[in-house]
């Protein structure tokens, strides 16, 4: 299925090719923290989630306007092998599909990566046209829901065409696709792989090199590996997850089957978490085949906060930053570039530190040495670099 640009698509293009020459600056000595020595990266999380639902396509295009670098999504399949970039392998939280009583008797009960997930609709339950009836909604209580009900599920191949649209449109802007692997053995041991289907679009795109526009990540690593194997050229991420703070001591928690460790790992009883990938053993591991990291962020500036009594605070918003870790020094001495995920302009998402600006976390994050940063407000990310820039603070 191939994108058709919309009035409102080619507009958007237009304004972003009008915005590359200033919003996207590209080289010298600038970035000098970062591997590279360029400017971080702003990269669309899930498209522009804090204003539209995730994953549709008028929210890459309003990425892309923001001043995006990359579009960033999760890859799913359907029954009949077509990927589409959703979060989730099930369907209830980010569609209408409960509203479809043609598709009721599909709701069921699975285990996905180790954790039992009450009865939903599954994507791979669906074959591509029957998907495409759906509408996206925002799966955020707190965030806008104007646009619920108007958009529909898009397809991997709809992105990648956006991406070059824009590109042709601006061939001085290096505006990159970066799809994630999302739950791929479950999804294998459904019979729907994803791997297969993402190397062969890569082919067929001519993209299968490391300087092609595309980044491929994921929290597995034998996801990566099975690619290198068939053939993936491209610059990998293994991203690094957790499921929780200690707000006493600052460090991660690990409780979660599914957010804890690698699906793979679970298998083969495996007793490390993902604090193992953040060890310099671990990352000289992750080198063997891949070419960066995702980590969350409080791997890099880790959160601490107690009460008067001497309690952990409960939330984010009450912790305080600690100093950061070595993790981006380690990374960089192995030639690992640094993307940690996932800032979000609510003050819920800020520590205290911040006084709920999040121009202030993205400055810390750029001094701290990241090569670029996943976020669902990609203006905001923009217009914090250029203040960044502007500061002197990148020398």
């Amino acid at each position: 299925m191939n994108i058709k640009p919309t009035a409102l698509s080619l507009s958007l293009i237009a304004a972003a090719a009008l915005l590359a020459g200033c919003a996207a600056p590209q080289g010298g000595s600038a970035g000098a923290r970062t591997l590279d020595g360029k400017p971080p990266m702003i990269i669309g999380h899930r498209g522009l989630p804090g204003l539209y639902p995730e994953e549709v396509i008028a929210g890459y295009e309003a990425a892309i306007a923001a001043g995006t670098d990359a579009l960033e999504m999760d890859l799913m399949s359907s029954s009949d092998g077509v990927l589409f970039v959703c979060h989730n392998p099930f369907l209830s939280d980010t569609t209408d599909v409960a509203s479809h009583p043609e598709f009721a008797s599909r709701k069921k009960e699975r285990t996905v990566d180790g954790v039992k997930v009450p009865a939903d609709w599954y994507i791979s339950d669906f074959t591509a046209a029957e998907l495409k009836t759906l509408r996206v909604k925002q799966p955020v209580a707190t965030r806008s829901h104007q646009y619920d009900g108007k958009y529909p599920l898009a397809t991997f191949q709809e992105v990648v065409d956006l991406a070059k649209a824009t590109r042709a449109a601006n061939p001085g802007r290096k505006l990159l696709v970066y799809p994630e692997t999302k739950n791929p053995i479950f999804q294998r041991l459904l019979g729907v792989p994803l791997e297969e289907k993402l190397l062969a679009i890569i082919d067929k795109e001519g993209w299968n090199s490391y300087d092609a526009p595309i980044i491929v990540q994921s929290f597995e690593p034998e996801s990566l590996k099975m690619m290198r194997r068939l053939g993936l050229k491209t610059r990998a991420v293994q991203l690094m997850d957790g499921d929780g703070i200690d707000f006493r001591t600052g460090t991660l928690t690990y409780g979660s089957p599914d957010t804890a460790k690698p699906y793979s790992w679970l298998q083969h009883g495996d007793p490390r978490t993902f604090a193992a990938m953040a060890t310099p053993q671990g990352l000289a591991e992750i080198k063997t085949y891949a070419d960066g990291i995702g980590p969350w962020k409080v791997y890099i500036i880790p959160a601490q906060g107690t009460d008067a009594a001497g309690n952990p605070v409960k939330s984010l918003s009450q912790a305080s930053n600690m100093a950061p870790t070595s993790l981006v020094a380690d990374a960089h001495r192995l030639g690992l570039f640094v993307h940690p995920f996932t800032f979000r302009d609510e003050p819920a998402r800020l520590t205290a530190t911040y006084k709920g600006d999040p121009k202030a976390e993205y400055k810390a994050f750029f001094d701290a040495g990241v090569d670029g940063v996943f976020t669902d407000f990609s203006g905001t990310g923009r217009a914090a670099l250029e203040e960044w820039m502007k500061e002197g603070k990148a020398k």
